[in-house]
């Protein structure tokens, strides 16, 4: 359940263009790193997909605040089996 607002909305769509961007670049520095033109396209591929790391997380933990079903019902749930 915590994990659904990492993969719905904003935050989803950054991580999965994270993932393809992350990819992208490593295969490309693997493959061509030895030309400037594309050791340089795979390292902005790179950094790219880091801040949409960042982003992505930070859009899923803004979203995962905002809906009481993320914070009050896990909570909740503790509750339950702890005993009192």
């Amino acid at each position: 359940m915590v994990a659904e607002t990492w993969q719905e909305g904003r935050a989803g769509a950054l991580l999965r263009a994270a993932q393809e961007l992350t990819a992208g670049g490593a295969v490309t520095g693997a493959l061509f790193g030895g030309r400037r033109g594309a050791a340089v396209a795979s390292g902005l591929a790179l950094l790219a997909g880091s801040a949409c790391t960042r982003f992505g997380v930070f859009a899923g933990g803004i979203a995962s605040a905002e809906d009481p079903r993320y914070t009050v019902v896990p909570q909740r749930e503790r509750l339950e089996v702890e005993p009192a």
